[in-house]
């Protein structure tokens, strides 16, 4: 799951099943500014994205795509799970039951 929080509660969410990377990140990130930018067409005047330092989040690929879609960032400080808002929705999304029939999934 990748996930994007704003201060009035949208949530951006992905669903993949793909390990995360920085490959999965540029693709996530390219469709994020794509949705914001239709919403909101000058939203890099108030908004900043955060993110911990996951290797794929601070990888140089990363960080030059996110460069070049000019996403203003930040990253939290070590060890600061606390920090990051989208860790409480992960708390509380892995508590739920989100395949309640029971249909198979996963990679094959």
């Amino acid at each position: 799951m990748i996930l994007g929080l704003d201060t009035k509660g949208r949530v951006y969410l992905s669903l993949v099943q793909a390990n995360s990377d920085a490959k999965v990140m540029e693709v996530y990130f390219h469709a994020l500014v794509k949705k914001l930018t239709a919403e909101r067409p000058n939203w890099r005047k108030d908004t900043v994205v955060l993110l911990d330092n996951a290797r794929y989040h601070s990888s140089r690929h990363t960080r030059d795509v996110l460069e070049k879609l000019a996403v203003p960032l930040i990253f939290t400080g070590p060890y600061s799970y606390n920090a990051a808002a989208c860790e409480l929705y992960f708390a509380h999304f892995k508590k739920a039951d989100i395949n309640p029939r029971k249909i198979r999934t996963g990679k094959r």
